[in-house]
């Protein structure tokens, strides 16, 4: 049922409503009735928020990678009105949305890695918000999946070198590491925090980068706590715990 009502709001007037209210109301529903991955997913965002209340101060900019609804850029313009706000979204309907809804923010409808071209997207419209640009042979498995042809670009060629970023968040479903890479001279140059969901197995890929510009991994409750830990004490427990949103940030 669900998959069907999916498929008839995909793309219409009424989709961000329709799931304005499906994330309303699973937003009430207790954590004992989600999924073990839903529970954390909720979590991960109410720390994001939390965390983007720490770090800017109502001027700060920040990069939305993977904007998908807008359920965290809402939060990041509320946090800082007079900063710049960078939303990327490659999947067309949910770009003209973000725009519509959202027009302090710089909506660009392209995908973020380590290249700039183009390349296939693998969209999923009965779970969009698992699309990516990788080839996910577990995810994709008896999901309906359209080939988009987008557009790809680096955040450093996109990001004007003179506009210094506060907080970066990324969410594009196993493709971090490249668009990480693609950052790396703004990594570097700004030292933003950096919020960004990842699986334990593709930590390794991102760590070389983060760690080439000064920035350190937290857990992100121990971010919000002030507690530091050791790198390798992190990765064990991204893997003990099953945990797939990091924070990176300056020592």
């Amino acid at each position: 049922m669900r998959r069907q009502v999916v498929r008839l709001v995909n793309g219409t007037r009424v989709e961000r409503a329709a799931r304005s209210g499906y994330n309303a109301c699973r937003a009430l529903l207790p954590a004992a009735l989600l999924s073990a991955d839903e529970a954390k997913a909720r979590g991960y965002d109410r720390q994001t928020v939390e965390i983007a209340s720490k770090v800017l101060a109502g001027d700060g900019n920040t990069v939305d990678a993977g904007a998908h609804c807008g359920s965290i850029l809402r939060h990041l313009l509320r946090q800082s009105p007079r900063g710049e706000h960078w939303a990327f979204e490659p999947i067309p309907n949910l770009a003209h949305q973000l725009r519509r809804h959202y027009p302090r923010a710089r909506v660009e409808q392209v995908a973020l890695s380590d290249f700039s071209g183009t390349a296939e997207f693998h969209f999923l419209p009965d779970a969009a918000a698992y699309s990516s640009l990788l080839t996910r042979t577990d995810v994709e498995a008896g999901q309906s999946v359209h080939l988009l042809p987008v557009q790809v670009r680096r955040m450093d060629d996109v990001i004007p070198e003179d506009l210094p970023m506060a907080l970066i968040k990324i969410d594009v479903e196993g493709a971090e590491a490249a668009v990480l890479r693609g950052a790396a001279r703004l990594l570097e140059r700004d030292h933003p925090v950096v919020v960004f969901e990842c699986a334990p197995a593709k930590l390794a890929d991102c760590i070389p980068t983060l760690e080439n510009a000064g920035l350190r991994l937290s857990l992100p409750a121990d971010f919000i706590a002030g507690k530091r830990r050791r790198l390798d004490e992190v990765v064990n427990l991204g893997w003990e715990r099953h945990e797939f949103c990091y924070v990176a940030s300056s020592p």
